[in-house]
């Protein structure tokens, strides 16, 4: 199997993970109207998106070359900014806030996915570095995050998630290195 192969289907995983995701903090949204939620479920919403449209512009089904680096570089680093702020802000007036923020730069991303047929490709390896090192340390920093609330309440949400995004951030971090 190619390293084109694997990282297709692994693309397709991650997709569907955050689509799981996405799709679970939106139906506790719409019982519990909690902004955080909201944030979460459009966060990973954007990263299952990133995904997506990596595995179809990677898999040569279109016939047209879309440009998605730029979407899915963005995109993911966005989509994990948004998500720490939600987990550092307390204050329900600058949730909704930070609420709004994300629904417009998520308007704006998406049109990054949109004009992905006639975005140029990243013009040099420094730029792929940056914008994939910014996703790298975002996961390490709310990968930190996550161990300080476990090692103040010790509970399995918040180890489950401290696990996840250590492996999200040395993955992030093996791309940056090949």
């Amino acid at each position: 199997m190619s390293t084109q192969t694997i990282t297709t289907i692994l693309n397709a995983l991650l997709s569907i993970a955050f689509l799981v995701i996405s799709l679970r903090a939106f139906f506790l949204y719409m019982s519990a109207r909690s902004t955080r939620l909201f944030i979460l479920g459009l966060a990973m919403g954007m990263i299952a998106l990133t995904a997506a449209a990596d595995t179809f512009s990677s898999s040569n089904i279109s016939p047209v070359q879309l440009n998605t680096d730029w979407f899915l570089f963005i995109g993911q680093a966005v989509s994990f900014l948004f998500f720490f702020l939600s987990l550092v802000l307390n204050a329900s007036n600058h949730l909704r806030m930070l609420m709004r923020w994300h629904i417009l730069v998520s308007l704006f991303l998406l049109l990054l996915l949109i004009l992905s047929p006639i975005l140029p490709d990243f013009p040099q390896l420094l730029v792929r570095i940056a914008l994939s090192g910014s996703r790298c340390i975002l996961c390490f920093v709310i990968f930190f995050y996550y161990v300080r609330v476990f090692t103040s309440k010790e509970t399995r949400f918040a180890f489950l998630m401290m696990a996840s995004f250590m492996l999200l951030a040395f993955g992030y971090l093996v791309l940056i290195l090949t």
